[in-house]
This record gives C-alpha cells, sequence and structure tokens, in this order.
C-alpha cells in the first residue's frame, strides 16, 4: 500500500508533499556470476595463467610398457592414466614391440628438519626422488636417465597429532601427482628434440 500510495512527508506546518520511492532494479544473481566470473577469467588470462594441455607424445611413445612399478603402485597407476589421456597404448611388458618407461629408483622419505626445545621434532620434509628414462622398441636410448626430487616441508604439532596424519598423507599424495606431471614434461620433450 505504502509503495502504491507514496510516503507522506512533512515538510513543515501545513505542507504536505507526496515522495513516490524510487523503483528498484534488482540485478539476477547469474548476472553477477556472469560478470564475476568475466572478471576472473580476465584477471588470470592477465597474470600469464593457461590450462595445461595434454602431454603430446613422440611418435616412438604411442605404444609404451611400464617396467619397475606395478599398476598398484601410485606412481604405476597415475602414470599408466596420464599415458593413456595423451593418447599412448599402455601394453604390460615391452616384448620389443613398444617403448619401455623404466623406473630405476621410486621413493619416499620423510626426514626431521628441526628439533624443538623438548628434544622432539617439530619441522619435517617429505622428499619424492624417481630416476626413470625411455628406450625405444628397437632399443635405442629416448631418453637418458632422468632424476626428478620433488619436496614438501610441514610442521608437527603433537596437540594436534591426527591433523598431522592427515595432512603428511595429502602432502604425499599432492608430490605423487606433481612427480606424475614432471616425468610427464620430461617425456613430452622427447617429441620436441625430435622435430628440432
Amino acid at each position: 500500500m505504502r509503495s502504491v500510495l507514496g510516503v507522506l512527508m512533512q515538510r513543515s506546518p501545513g505542507q504536505v508533499s507526496y515522495a513516490l520511492p524510487l523503483p528498484r532494479y534488482q540485478v539476477p544473481m547469474k548476472l553477477h556470476r556472469l560478470v564475476a566470473a568475466a572478471i576472473l577469467g580476465l584477471a588470470l588470462s592477465a597474470c600469464g595463467f593457461h590450462l595445461r594441455e595434454e602431454v603430446r607424445l613422440a611418435s616412438g611413445m604411442q605404444r609404451v610398457a611400464i617396467e619397475g612399478v606395478d599398476s598398484l603402485n601410485p606412481l604405476g597407476r597415475d602414470l599408466r592414466k596420464a599415458l593413456i589421456r595423451a593418447g599412448a597404448e599402455v601394453v604390460e611388458g615391452s616384448a620389443g614391440r613398444s617403448a619401455v618407461l623404466r623406473i630405476g629408483s621410486n621413493t619416499i622419505r620423510t626426514d626431521v628438519l628441526s628439533v624443538g626445545g623438548n628434544a622432539r621434532a617439530n619441522e619435517y620434509t617429505i622428499r619424492y626422488h624417481v630416476d626413470f628414462d625411455v628406450i625405444s622398441a628397437s632399443g635405442a636410448s629416448l631418453l637418458a636417465m632422468q632424476t626428478i626430487e620433488l619436496t614438501r616441508d610441514f610442521t608437527f604439532d603433537a596437540t594436534q597429532a591426527l591433523g598431522i596424519a592427515a595432512e603428511q598423507d595429502l602432502l604425499t599424495d599432492e608430490l605423487q601427482r606433481e612427480m606424475v606431471q614432471a616425468m610427464l614434461r620430461r617425456i613430452e620433450a622427447i617429441g620436441r628434440d625430435a622435430t628440432h
């Protein structure tokens, strides 16, 4: 009723004026989201961020076998999936008809970084070390032995022991995903080197 009749305003005794309320324009929530997404997209493109493309493998890597880790090992499982996404056929055993990705070392260890006044460790580092090479179906070296070591540091708080264990598991999972990406970047270089 008030919006239809207007608002009575008393300016001075005997003077009455009507002030109609200003119309309210409501911007739909979808428009807010669209504008926010556009601004975010511009900001990301301005800072040089690009979505990672799938790896482009060299022609000699279209059929590949993985040696040194089995399919139950997190590295073996994730490498297999990543190579398949990149268009490779992952085969069991080399049998001379496929390239071979050989994993020589695959270790994760936790080292103490610092010790507190109570003689207990309060900072750790997780180290993930992998050695690998790639040989062609004919036995020639496509990628010489590569060594990649990734690390993550974390702080231990005795009052948060359960949380620390979960954080360590998350950091280890993150390192395993990063290791697969780092290995694939080195493997992708085989194709780039072949075209130059």
